[in-house]
């Protein structure tokens, strides 16, 4: 009778309980307490509820990673404008206000290094302010362009590291312009191909995705534009569904985008280097929503921060796991 060992050159392992489910990806082991040989297996990405916020709000500047993340500055505006909450993958509690109230900003870096820039106040808003884990610091080193009215987008690995795109300066203006930032100054640098305003980003300074976004009114656009740390070159994979005001977040080779306009939009597509996929929806279907933008971050993990679910704002948050391991008990025979 050929066994386990004959035919796989190996014994299967016995044990008291079961691995992690992720450490344990395609093995198979008995598990002695249960009586049962078991297996773990990598399925489909998911959302998951996480914890809400503690003021709802939409257009909130998003930082971090989904067990380690801040929120900063938001809708409705002056109320939410200088916010900002920190998330410990549980629980959001609010902290040090932003000195400068803003909505449509965007953020980069970690929950204790981290930077939000741009957006829009009582007018345009061209300061940098930094994050150093418990407060707020303005930099005194202003964008050369104003993201204004609309969000521009943004990708970086630090808060002395980012680019900074797009937006929309005056109310139907769309923006090409992009600038990218070394800790003390931002510098224009070469045009975006498609002027657009609330598109999303991903990745680094020198290796980033300009996703999606409004190419004119009422135009949302599927195009996807990629930077090397010089120029802007479009990308021969779009995005399936076009949409603005989405979230993101991940490399510029390993990304996910999620939620947008118009309407308010569930649809959330991961992005593998080669081709975006269509994967599993969020539970609450949402526009201008924040996004965790660590640069660990890839397309197997993400964090939703509010948003506008047509009619009002949501406090709801919700976390991406991709894959979603499970243990299975199997019979061998």
């Amino acid at each position: 009778m050929a066994t386990y060992k004959g035919i796989q050159g190996y014994t299967v392992q016995n044990l008291s309980s079961d691995p992690t489910a992720s450490e344990a990806e395609g093995q198979l082991w008995y598990n002695s307490t249960a009586g049962k040989f078991k297996i773990s297996v990598a399925g489909a990405g998911a959302w998951a509820s996480g914890g809400d916020l503690v003021t709802l709000g939409s257009q909130i500047a998003g930082i971090g990673t989904a067990t380690a993340a801040l929120g900063a500055g938001g809708s409705p505006y002056p109320s939410r404008g200088s916010l900002s909450e920190t998330y410990d993958g549980t629980t959001w509690t609010e902290g040090n206000n932003l000195n400068t109230g803003r909505r449509n900003a965007r953020g980069t870096g970690t929950s204790t290094a981290g930077m939000v820039v741009g957006g829009w106040g009582a007018a345009a808003v061209t300061a940098t302010e930094t994050y150093d884990g418990t407060s707020w610091t303005e930099t005194g080193n202003a964008l050369a362009r104003a993201g204004g009215t609309q969000s521009a987008g943004v990708a970086g690995a630090s808060a002395t590291s980012a680019i900074y795109f797009g937006g929309e300066p005056d109310v139907g203006t769309y923006g090409k312009y992009s600038e990218t930032y070394n800790g003390s100054t931002w510098t224009e640098g070469n045009n975006l191909n498609t002027s657009r305003s609330a598109a999303s980003g991903s990745g680094i300074v020198t290796a980033a995705l300009c996703i999606g976004g409004y190419a004119g009114s009422p135009s949302v656009t599927t195009n996807v534009e990629s930077y090397d740390g010089s120029c802007w070159s479009e990308t021969s994979t779009d995005i399936n569904s076009a949409r603005g005001e989405a979230g993101s977040s991940g490399t510029s080779t390993l990304c996910i985008f999620y939620g947008g306009s118009p309407g308010s939009s569930a649809l959330t597509e991961s992005f593998d280097g080669s081709t975006w996929t269509e994967v599993a929806d969020l539970a609450t279907a949402r526009a201008s929503v924040g996004s965790a933008q660590a640069p660990t971050m890839t397309n197997t993990s993400g964090l939703a921060i509010g948003g506008y679910a047509a009619p009002v704002n949501v406090v709801a948050t919700e976390e991406w796991a991709d894959p979603v391991y499970t243990i299975k008990t199997v019979t061998v025979s």
